[in-house]
Formats: structure tokens, C-alpha cells, sequence
């Protein structure tokens, strides 16, 4: 509470001048030591709804310690946490705040907007916390956030909500947020990922995902999360509507090109051959000014979010109206919304010092590959067998032996059915060549 203590301070230093009376400054000071109780019971309250997590996550190779928080959000057990706090992970423990610890099941996650479902089987009563209405929180208004930062216990911090629809940088993640991030200057420092966000009401309005820095701290709204975690507890997926158009600002210099300085919309940089957006006949170049009758615009990167997140959350199936500019015309393209293509490639660890992935619409394009046929090889163990066979991450798997490479179930029948040979023999893309890559057979591995 030491944050707060500085805060209080210089609050009443404003507040009243030195010559004030002592009436008038017993006054100010009894409204901050009410302001400062009402605090201290939110932060007790809050407590015993945050747990802490030890999860053992396997990166390729490597095995690490990772620690966050989560926040329950049911009796019976379910707990809201980062995404990133449990990916990869191996083992989950929980320890709650009686200090017993339990190992936890994952539900469920969601990479674009940072969250996961876990769940506890526990004896004990679990206490929730009152979630809020993350849509009314208003800018400035008084936080407290809950975490257990570099593995102390449930830590409180306390700030400011500084600023909302906020856009996360992606840092090089292959899966873009789908977010609109609340920011807040209460310190979210590494461990307290996954903890809640509370207004000085007592209710929850975030789930922490990450700081940036000294007083750079996001959240995810908790109304993103209820939806979330309703829809992962029912089925354990997260449905999204999906168009199939790669998107970028409409700035005023596209404008003046476009001989109209005050055209505001989001422009068309590419459409997905076979999506909804070229079967409803949408175009590169098109600019989209209307979503649903609801005037669009993005002048930088950022602003894309919201056109994003508008297509996202449209039912599957159901139709959406665009009115674009192509040219000096306007037109009118009616869409049926389809479901995302898989955004979380799924990997193999074949066992032969190499792991692949399944090239999603997301790999296809990040690699710039000429097919989506084949797996991606996007790990290779140093001084092993695969890398001294020459085989690079990048690489592009389409046949091993005689057997073609489609997909990641026909790469595991191609090396079931040459288990016993004592190597193999790849053929792989890489980049615009096609070469051979010969690495020892796993009958060769159990042989040395």
C-alpha cells in the first residue's frame, strides 16, 4: 500500500494550502481515511478469490517454472487465468488461499485474447468474487489490482483505469490479439498475469494479462471474459466469425490518391481465395465504410481492432451487411459470416530431434509459403540427428519416403510406416526449392 500512501499525500497537498485551519484539514483528512478503509476491506475482500499457479510448461526441448494468478470465478472449482501463463504447460498446480495446494485441469483457452478456464477438485468452499460491467468503467476512475508477483501472495497494487481500447503490441506472437485492452498505472509485475482487476466498489472489471513497463499495465475487460469463459466451459472452443480479408489503416494519404480527403474506412489489402469475402465478391483496393450500418474507419494500425473485433463477434452463419467504395461508386456486399480457420497450429514432436506444426492460414502467411500442403518444421534439436542431417527450421515437410505429406496425421502414418527403417529420406520446400534431407530412422535412434 505504500503507492497509496504517496498518492494520498500528494492528493491532500492539493486538496487544501497550508494556512487552511485545522478544522478544514481534519475534514480532508477524515474523507482519505475513509477513502483508504474503503480500500483496505475491498483488497481483503478480494483476496481470498485470487489463487496462485505453478505451472511446468515444455517449449520444444526445455522445461520451465512458470508463475501467475487466476481468479475464481465458481464454487465449483473454475478459475479464470492468462492464456500465456498456461500454454505449453505439462502440469498446473493451484494453491489456494488456505495455502492447500491442488493440481488443476485445463478447460480451455483462448491465444487472441489472452485467457484460459482451469478447474480445481476441491473439498474446500471456494469464494467469488462480484464481477462488473467492464463497458461502464470510465477513465481515471480508482483500481486495485491483485496479484502474486515474482511468486509473493496476493499482492495489492493500486492506480488509476488510464486508458481503454487499448491495442496490445503482437511481439512477434504468430496468433494477433482480438482485444480491446483496458491500460492502468496499478503495477502488474511478472506473476500477477491472470489476477483481477477491482473498481472501488468491489467488483471485478479485469483480468491482468500484462505490464509494459513502469506503469503500463493491461487488462482484459471483464466482459470479454464472462463471454469467453462461458463459451469455453460449454464446449471448450471459442467460436468466432470470420470474412476472410487481410486489412489495413485507410489514412489521408490514401484518401488525397482516392481524390477524397474525407473518405475514412478500412481498406482491403488482400481477400482470401475461397473465404466469404470473395465469394460475396469484396475486392483488394475495396474500402470499407460501413460494418452493419455502423460508420468504420482506421487512420493507424490500432484503429484496425475495432473492425476486427466487429467481424469476430458475429455469429457464425449470420449475414453482414459492407458498404465499400471501389472507385467513385458505393456498394453494397452482403456476406455470410464462416467460422475462424484454426488460429493455434497444432504440433508434433516426432521423437527424431525435430517438431512440426500444421500449417494454419496464420503459418501460411507468416512464412510467406507457396502451398499449404505439407508440415512445418519449426523446431530442430541442436547436434541432434535431424540437424546434422541438414534438416532447418522453416523447413517444409511433403514426403518422407514414397508417402506424401499432406497434414500432420498423414506425416505420423508416413513414419509409422517406416518405423523400421534405419533412415529416412525427406523430401522438404525450402523457401522456393525443393531438396532432399536424409536423418537416421527412429529403429537407428534406439540403436545408439
Amino acid at each position: 500500500m505504500q503507492k497509496l500512501s504517496k498518492v494520498l499525500i500528494v492528493a491532500v497537498a492539493l486538496l487544501y494550502p497550508v494556512s487552511a485551519s485545522w478544522g478544514q484539514k481534519k475534514d480532508v483528512l477524515k474523507t482519505f481515511e475513509d477513502l483508504q478503509q474503503v480500500i483496505i476491506s475491498v483488497s481483503n475482500s478480494v483476496k481470498n478469490s485470487v489463487v496462485h499457479i505453478e505451472v511446468v510448461q515444455k517449449i520444444d526441448d526445455r522445461k520451465f517454472r512458470v508463475m501467475g494468478s487466476g481468479l475464481v470465478t465458481h464454487e465449483d472449482g473454475y478459475i479464470l487465468t492468462n492464456e500465456h501463463v498456461v500454454d505449453n504447460a505439462q502440469q498446473i498446480m493451484v494453491t489456494l488461499p488456505s495455502k492447500r495446494e491442488y493440481p488443476a485441469d485445463l478447460i480451455g483457452v483462448d491465444k487472441q485474447t489472452d485467457l484460459a478456464v482451469i478447474k480445481v477438485n476441491t473439498p474446500e468452499k471456494l469464494t467469488v468474487s462480484q464481477l462488473g460491467n467492464s463497458d461502464a468503467t470510465k477513465v481515471g476512475e480508482w483500481v486495485i489490482a491483485v496479484g502474486n508477483p515474482y511468486g509473493f501472495d496476493r499482492k495489492v497494487s493500486f492506480g488509476i483505469v488510464s486508458g481503454k481500447g487499448r491495442v496490445m503490441p503482437n511481439f512477434g506472437r504468430e496468433v494477433p490479439f482480438v482485444n480491446d485492452f483496458l491500460q492502468t498505472d496499478a503495477a502488474i509485475d511478472p506473476g500477477s498475469s491472470g489476477g483481477p482487476l477491482v473498481n472501488l466498489k468491489g467488483e471485478v472489471i479485469g483480468i491482468n494479462s500484462m505490464g509494459l513497463g513502469r506503469g503500463q499495465g493491461f487488462t482484459i475487460p471483464i466482459n470479454m471474459a464472462k463471454e469467453v469463459e462461458k463459451k469455453v466451459i460449454a464446449s471448450g472452443t471459442i467460436e468466432r466469425g470470420w470474412i476472410g480479408v487481410v486489412i489495413q489503416p485507410f489514412n489521408r494519404e490514401f484518401a488525397r490518391y482516392f481524390s477524397d480527403a474525407e473518405l475514412s474506412g478500412v481498406l482491403i489489402a488482400d481477400v482470401i481465395e475461397g473465404s466469404p469475402a470473395e465469394k460475396a465478391g469484396l475486392k483488394p483496393g475495396d474500402v470499407v465504410i460501413e460494418v452493419g450500418k455502423k460508420p468504420v474507419a482506421a487512420e493507424k494500425e490500432d484503429d484496425l481492432n475495432s473492425f476486427s473485433l466487429s467481424i469476430s463477434e458475429t455469429p457464425v452463419g449470420q449475414p453482414i451487411e459492407l458498404k465499400v467504395r471501389r472507385g467513385k461508386e458505393e456498394k453494397k456486399l452482403v456476406l455470410n459470416v464462416g467460422p475462424q480457420p484454426k488460429v493455434k497450429p497444432e504440433e508434433f514432436e516426432t521423437g527424431l530431434g525435430f517438431t512440426v506444426k500444421e500449417i494454419t492460414e496464420g503459418l501460411y502467411r507468416q512464412y510467406a509459403l507457396t502451398d499449404k500442403l505439407g508440415v512445418l518444421v519449426s523446431f530442430v534439436e541442436v547436434g541432434g540427428a535431424a540437424f546434422q542431417g541438414k534438416l532447418s527450421e522453416g523447413d517444409v515437410i511433403v514426403k518422407v519416403e514414397e508417402s506424401a505429406v499432406a497434414d500432420l496425421p498423414s506425416l505420423k502414418a508416413a513414419l509409422e510406416k517406416h518405423a523400421k527403417k534405419p533412415q529416412l529420406l525427406l523430401r522438404v520446400v525450402r523457401g522456393k526449392d525443393k531438396v532432399f534431407v536424409l536423418i537416421p530412422g527412429s529403429k537407428q535412434k534406439a540403436e545408439k
